[in-house]
C-alpha cells in the first residue's frame, strides 16, 4: 500500500452536506448549478469542506459515469462544477455515495442482492460477496478519483443497511470459516451468534477493501463509512478509515449528538456528526412536508458536537435543479457563525474524565437488531446517560477495549443493564474499585451472573410479594415520596461486606409499602465501592424522565462521596462537558431546554430562553491565571478560594464555554 498523508479532516471544523439522491425520474439535474451561483452561497457561509451527492441509495449516478448507471436527468455535470469552485476556494470536497443499498445494481444485477432468510432477494442492499463492490463500486469510487480528483467519500446506507445473507457464498464461506454447517434463520436457533458475527466480519472486510483501493489510488483520500464504530459498532476500530461520522435523526438531534458524540471522541479518531437542517413531525416518510428547522434550534443541536471537541456538518437539501436556496443559507451562515465564535476555546479538546458508562459490544449484539441498528439494546445507554447529565455529571461512553486501557482514568464507571459482562471486565471492575474507584452496575441479571463481584445473590422467596404479577411493577422510595418502576426487579441477600441500600416497596407509602426486599446494594471493595441496583433502572429512566427517578439515581451517585474535578449549580436542562488542553481546563455549559413544549407534534425549538444565575465550581490546588467565557466575554465573576474555583455566569443562552487557564 501507498505511504499514507496527513489526515486533512483533522483540521477541518465546519461543513455542508449537499445530499440529493439522484432517481430514474429526474429531468433537470445540475441546470440551475453555475460556478458563479455555487460560488456566493459558499462564501456566505465559509465552510471547511462539503460533501456534495454523486450516488444514492437509489443507485442512478448525477455525474456522467462509464462504469454505472447515470440518471437521464443530468444536463449539467454538477460534481465538475462543485470540484472547480472548492479547488478554488481551497474548500476540500467529499462524496456523498451510498454503498451497500444500491437499488439500480440489483436491477441490473439480480444476483448482487442480499438473500434474505424466506429465499427472497433484497431489492435494495447488495450482498457482500457478491460482485458489487469489485465490479461496481470501488471501479466508480476510481473514477471520482481519476476525473475530479475528490478529496474523500462519507459512504451512506452501510452499517445500518446490512443484514445477514443467505445466498450459497456466504452459507459455503461461513462454513469454511467456523466449519458450522447448520444455518440459523432466526434468533434463539442455534448458531445464532456465530452467523451474525461472520457479517458483521463480512462487514468489516467490505469497508476494508474499498478504502484500501482508494488510498492506493489517492492516499490523502479521506474514507469514512457512515455510523461506522458509532454506537451501533461497539467493536475495536480495524478498518482502514480516516474519520468517523453518522447523520443524526431529523428530530430530536440533540440527543443523538449527545450520545454518539461521546463514544466518536473516545475513539481517538478524528469526527464529525451531521445535523439535519430541515425535519418534519412524524415519521420520515409520512405525507408531511419538510421543513427548515430555526437556526436556534440548529445551534442546540450543533453544541454537543462543538462542547464535545469535534466537527460540525450541516446537511443541506439544494433543489432538484441544483440551485440553492438563498435564505436556507442564511441561516447556515448564522450557525456557522456560532460555531467559529467557539472553536478556538473547544477545538480539539480532549475529555477531563470524570463519569464514564460502558457500552459493550457482547451486551449490544445480544440484544440489538441484526447486524448493526439499535432496537431497543442502547435504551438503557441512553437512559444512563441522561440520568447523568442531568444531575450535572460530566460523562462519557467507553467500549470495553478502551475502558480496558484507560477506564481507570475515571471516578466512576456506569454499566447500565450490561449483561454477560466478560471474564476481563469483571476482574478490571474488581481492580478499579480496589484502587479507590467507583462501580454503578445496574440489572436484574447481577446477583445471578456476577454475584462475587456485586456480593449478593438472589433472594430464593419473597414472602412480601416480590413484583406485580400483572404489570411487573413496583416502587422506589426517594426523599420521602415514591416512583415507579417496572421490569425484572430482583431482590437479593447481601453477602458479608455489602449493605443493603434500597428496598423494594409494594405500594405507595414508605411509611407501610416499604418491604425486606433488598434491591439496591454496595459492596466496599479497598478504597472504592460496587453499587448495584437490581433492575432495569436505566431503562427506566429512558423510558421516561421521570424527576423523582433521577433524583433516586442522583442519591446513589451522591452517596458515593465522589471528589469530582468539577460541579454545577443549575437546573437539569444545563449539560456539564469537562474537557482540557495543555495548561488549560475547558468547561462546556449547554442549555438543553426550550422555550414552548416540546412533543411529537411540535418538534423545533423557536425560542431558547436562557437559564440565569449558572454557578461553577473546580477544584484547582492553585488560583487560575485567568478566567473567561466564550463568547460573551462579561456577564460573569470568579474568585478562588480553598483550593476551589468558583464561576457565576449571569445566564447560559445555548452554549458557554469557561476557559480556565492553569
Amino acid at each position: 500500500m501507498s505511504e499514507r498523508k496527513p489526515n486533512w479532516h483533522e483540521d477541518v471544523f465546519y461543513g455542508i452536506h449537499y445530499d440529493l439522491h439522484a432517481r430514474e425520474t429526474d429531468t433537470n439535474l445540475g441546470a440551475e448549478l453555475t460556478p458563479e451561483h455555487l460560488e456566493e452561497r459558499l462564501r456566505l457561509v465559509g465552510p471547511d469542506w462539503i460533501q456534495c451527492d454523486c450516488k444514492g441509495h437509489a443507485g442512478w449516478t448525477s455525474w456522467p459515469t462509464e462504469v454505472g448507471s447515470t440518471s437521464p436527468g443530468v444536463v449539467r455535470d454538477a460534481l465538475r462544477v462543485h470540484r472547480d469552485v472548492t479547488r478554488k476556494l481551497g474548500i476540500r470536497l467529499g462524496m456523498h455515495y451510498s454503498g451497500v443499498w444500491d437499488t439500480r445494481a440489483i436491477e441490473l444485477h439480480p444476483e448482487w442482492g442480499r438473500v434474505n432468510a424466506d429465499g427472497s432477494r433484497d431489492p435494495n442492499n447488495t450482498c457482500p460477496l457478491s460482485g458489487y463492490r469489485r465490479e461496481l463500486m470501488i471501479p466508480q469510487m476510481l473514477e471520482l478519483i481519476d476525473e475530479y480528483d475528490v478529496d474523500g467519500f462519507w459512504v451512506d446506507g452501510e452499517n445500518w443497511a446490512s443484514a445477514p445473507c443467505y445466498c450459497d457464498d456466504c452459507i459455503q464461506e461461513f462454513a469454511k470459516r467456523t466449519g458450522i454447517t447448520e444455518i440459523p434463520r432466526e434468533a434463539g436457533q442455534a448458531n445464532w451468534d456465530a452467523w451474525l458475527s461472520f457479517h458483521r466480519d463480512l462487514f468489516v472486510e467490505h469497508v476494508t477493501e474499498y478504502a484500501d483501493a482508494c488510498h492506493e489510488r489517492k492516499p490523502d483520500c479521506c474514507i469514512c463509512s457512515n455510523w461506522m464504530y458509532t454506537i451501533r459498532q461497539p467493536d475495536p476500530a480495524t478498518a482502514p478509515v480516516d474519520y468517523l461520522s453518522g447523520d443524526y435523526t431529523w428530530i430530536w438531534g440533540a440527543d443523538r449528538a449527545a450520545l454518539e458524540g461521546r463514544i466518536l471522541d473516545a475513539r481517538g479518531i478524528t469526527w464529525d456528526l451531521m445535523a439535519w437542517d430541515f425535519c418534519k413531525a412524524g415519521e420520515m416518510r409520512s405525507e408531511q412536508p419538510w421543513t427548515v428547522k430555526t437556526a436556534e434550534h440548529l445551534k442546540q443541536e450543533v453544541a454537543e458536537v462543538v462542547a464535545l471537541g469535534g466537527a460540525v456538518m450541516l446537511y443541506e437539501k439544494p433543489e432538484r435543479s441544483g440551485w440553492l436556496v438563498g435564505w436556507r443559507h442564511d441561516i447556515l451562515a448564522e450557525v456557522a457563525q456560532f460555531c467559529r465564535e467557539r472553536q478556538a476555546a473547544a477545538f480539539k479538546t480532549q475529555t477531563l474524565p470524570q463519569a464514564a458508562i460502558l457500552h459493550l459490544a457482547g451486551t449490544y449484539y445480544r440484544h440489538n437488531a441484526p447486524l448493526f441498528n439499535y432496537a431497543a439494546a442502547v435504551d438503557p445507554i441512553e437512559g444512563s446517560l441522561q440520568a447523568l447529565l442531568e444531575t450535572g455529571r460530566s460523562t462519557d461512553i467507553l467500549t470495553e477495549e478502551i475502558a480496558l486501557e484507560r477506564g481507570c482514568d475515571y471516578r466512576l464507571l456506569v454499566a447500565p443493564e450490561q449483561d454477560g459482562l466478560s471474564a476481563q471486565m469483571v476482574a478490571f471492575l474488581e481492580a478499579f474499585a480496589e484502587s479507590g474507584g467507583h462501580v454503578v452496575l445496574s440489572g436484574g441479571h447481577l446477583s445471578r451472573e456476577t454475584p462475587e463481584l456485586v456480593g449478593c445473590t438472589p433472594r430464593e422467596v419473597d414472602e412480601s410479594g416480590d413484583l406485580d404479577p400483572d404489570t411487573g411493577s413496583c416502587y422506589l422510595e426517594v426523599n420521602g415520596r415514591t416512583v415507579g418502576v417496572y421490569g425484572d426487579w430482583q431482590a437479593v441477600e447481601p453477602g458479608a461486606d455489602t449493605v443493603a441500600v434500597a428496598y423494594k416497596l409494594v405500594n405507595e407509602e414508605p411509611s407501610k409499602d416499604t418491604t425486606d426486599a433488598v434491591i439496591v446494594t454496595r459492596r466496599s471493595v479497598g478504597k472504592g465501592t460496587i453499587t448495584a441496583i437490581h433492575g432495569p433502572i436505566f431503562r427506566n429512566y429512558f423510558a421516561g424522565h421521570y424527576p423523582w427517578l433521577r433524583d433516586f439515581i442522583a442519591n446513589i451517585v451522591t452517596d458515593l462521596g465522589i471528589d469530582w474535578a468539577a460541579e454545577i449549580d443549575a437546573p437539569a436542562q444545563v449539560e456539564l462537558v469537562l474537557r482540557r488542553r495543555p495548561g488549560q481546563i475547558v468547561a462546556n455549559l449547554l442549555n438543553r431546554g426550550a422555550g414552548e413544549m416540546l412533543m411529537p407534534r411540535r418538534v423545533i425549538v423557536d425560542y431558547l430562553p436562557p437559564v440565569p444565575d449558572v454557578g461553577l465550581r473546580v477544584r484547582m490546588a492553585q488560583e487560575p491565571k485567568s478566567v473567561t467565557v466564550v463568547p460573551d466575554g462579561d456577564g460573569f465573576e470568579w474568585s478562588w478560594e480553598d483550593g476551589v474555583l468558583t464561576v457565576t455566569l449571569d445566564h447560559v443562552h445555548i452554549h458557554s464555554v469557561v476557559v480556565i487557564e492553569e
